[in-house]
């Protein structure tokens, strides 16, 4: 934590240090939303190596969950996975998105990837592309 933003001293419990962090920091800020998913959506590899692209992209969706606010079930009981379920589909979009902007010599790796069950993560991806 930066020096602006330590606080720590006055909380009780790192419960409680944890929503204070949450709350200011987790607010949606959606021109930030607007201009990290319109990164996403024009990124392309072009010249980059697949090391740089891979980065780039990793440090964008990163980006892109700290300011989405996505939705979560917080009930204690909660039964259909829905977190889980919501966080595949994150990720796997995430993924299409990357592998969409992939120069066009992946094409059959790219097709490779796109048939393969279970659907592969976003490391694993990466790690078939070196």
């Amino acid at each position: 934590m930066t020096k602006s933003i330590r606080n720590v001293l006055y909380f009780e419990t790192t419960v409680e240090l944890w929503k204070d962090v949450e709350a200011r920091f987790r607010q949606s800020n959606k021109a930030r939303l607007f201009k990290v998913q319109k990164d996403m959506s024009c990124l392309s590899q072009g010249d980059m190596d697949i090391v740089a692209y891979y980065t780039k992209a990793k440090q964008l969706g990163d980006e892109s969950n700290a300011v989405t606010g996505f939705p979560r079930c917080e009930c204690s009981k909660c039964e259909c996975g829905i977190n889980g379920k919501l966080h595949k589909y994150s990720e796997e979009t995430k993924l299409i998105q990357f592998l969409m902007g992939l120069n066009s010599s992946y094409t059959a790796i790219i097709g490779n990837i796109l048939v393969m069950t279970p659907f592969p993560t976003n490391s694993q991806t990466y790690s078939l592309l070196l």
